[in-house]
């Protein structure tokens, strides 16, 4: 008799702004997950907006690691949706690893992608499960548009990646954390890829750019983007940077805990974004590619849920990864398929080409 195996998604983090996304939609593809954290009376409540009453709840402080492997076992896949992954991440990926659970998250910090790339890949190899890090509406469509636009200019190719926000609103009390947590690093820049190797310190290679529906320039100074790190393991590329319009970066001159504490928990009503990737090539030529989408937080949720969703799809009736597994460094014509796909109703993207 052939049985159907039910998916089973763990989410650490469910009672945040992101969480709360990811449980709507787990309950719109009929999916009852497991919520997991510190604080049952919270996530009983996320559980219950989501109109997920059913689903259970699993307590588990992030300095419990034995707490947490028992809360991930039996789960296909764990999503973590937590703020600050540079001091909060760690031990959500080593338990979902331990407990032989595939693992995606929406971190947005270069530093901990850094530490998943080089730390963790073959410790999730070992176990036969596969991490997705960095799933977020600048981190994955920007691997992505940089996958497409290197291959439509002469290599190797200079990328530059940008993050507008539309409508100039404010984000939740949790992103201002995880800014907080690593500000020495937000301010410095981070990373930039040139000449083979990740190097630090400021770029002036594009020190202005055009936004779409622009007719001026806008003044731009480097940004750590997380795909700095992971275009050059995919794509013919000699430098890769990510910048962000100078105005928004001095706004973090004065950044504290302080102002933190004071901000509401929920972010500004209009999210609206452009995510921008300009290719320029080695004759001149520049290929543009532009995602559009309306809430930055809704839909780092949806691409985070569609590739649980499919890592779910990898198991065996077991338990067990069919096949090997390890820390994925790039998103590739597959995964670009498979987001596009599903997000094609509640994004758009476009690409274009601009002779230098």
């Amino acid at each position: 008799m052939t049985t159907t195996k039910i998916t089973t998604i763990a989410v650490y983090g469910a009672s945040g702004i992101t969480g709360g996304h990811i449980l709507g939609e787990l309950r719109r593809r009929g999916l009852t997950p497991i919520l997991v954290g510190r604080n049952a009376a919270r996530l009983r409540a996320a559980a219950d907006a989501a109109e997920l009453t059913d689903a259970r709840i699993a307590v588990a402080d992030l300095g419990d690691h034995d707490a947490l492997v028992a809360a991930f076992s039996g789960a296909d896949v764990v999503i973590s949706a937590l703020p600050a992954y540079v001091d909060n991440g760690e031990p959500v990926l080593t338990a979902a690893i331990d407990a032989g659970a595939h693992y995606t998250d929406v971190s947005g910090e270069q530093l901990f992608l850094k530490r998943v790339l080089d730390v963790y890949s073959a410790r999730a190899e070992a176990a036969g499960v596969s991490v997705i890090s960095g799933v977020t509406d600048n981190s994955l469509p920007a691997d992505l548009l940089a996958y497409l636009t290197s291959r439509r200019v002469a290599g190797p190719a200079d990328i530059v990646i940008s993050h507008l926000s539309k409508s100039g609103g404010n984000g939740s009390k949790g992103s201002a954390r995880t800014v907080l947590a690593g500000l020495d690093w937000f301010r410095s820049g981070g990373w930039h890829y040139a000449d083979g190797e990740l190097r630090t310190g400021t770029t002036a290679r594009h020190p202005e750019m055009t936004f779409p529906g622009d007719s001026v320039p806008t003044a731009v100074s480097k940004f750590p983007q997380p795909p700095v790190l992971t275009i050059p393991r995919h794509s013919e590329v000699s430098s890769v940077e990510g910048v962000v319009a100078t105005s928004i970066l001095d706004q973090l001159g004065g950044f504290t805990a302080e102002i933190v504490d004071s901000l509401p928990e929920t972010p500004s009503a209009d999210l609206r974004y452009d995510l921008v990737v300009d290719a320029y090539g080695a004759d001149g030529a520049r290929v543009r590619g532009v995602v559009s989408g309306v809430d930055s937080y809704r839909d780092s949720a949806l691409m985070t849920v569609e590739i649980a969703v499919r890592l779910a799809g990898r198991r065996g009736e077991t338990g067990r990864a069919r096949t090997g597994g390890g820390v994925r460094r790039g998103a590739g014509p597959g995964l670009a398929r498979t987001v596009r796909h599903h997000v094609a109703d509640r994004v758009t993207a476009r690409l274009s080409g601009i002779v230098g």
